[in-house]
């Protein structure tokens, strides 16, 4: 479940290009845990039958226990990477500091998009409402 839960919240992050070229490293690692995660869920859409699924191997001969914990390793490093990332942003522009995490990543990954910043200037800049592009 928490290979799960990670992977849904990261997956729509690293889908963004800028986010991605940030953070190479990090983004490559998803991937990895990305194509393992799909292979799992293809992999149990074909066999609906819990006990054969859990218990099969993987393309590359691991177990279905030992891919996860790999994946769960994996994402811990993302986010911490991730985690890292905000912090540097947030060093440079002390404004960043008010916002959340996910707020600060949908900024990050809208640079080339700037009216998609709209809806978060009230949060960043006070008695700021719309700004006019």
């Amino acid at each position: 479940m928490r290979c799960q839960r990670d992977w849904a919240y990261l997956q729509p992050i690293f889908d963004s290009n800028d986010i991605t070229k940030q953070l190479p490293a990090e983004s490559k690692k998803f991937k990895t845990v990305d194509k393992k995660w799909i292979e799992i869920i293809k992999g149990t859409e074909t066999n609906p039958n819990v006990l054969t699924a859990c218990t099969r191997e993987l393309k590359d001969g691991a177990g279905l226990l030992e891919t996860f914990k790999l994946c769960n390793s994996n994402l811990e490093k993302v986010q911490r990477g991730l985690k890292d990332y905000l912090e540097e942003k947030c060093a440079v522009f002390a404004r960043f500091y008010f916002l959340a995490a996910d707020d600060l990543l949908e900024i990050l990954s809208q640079t080339k998009e700037v009216q998609n910043v709209r809806p978060h200037l009230k949060k960043v800049f006070e008695n700021v409402a719309d700004m006019e592009f």
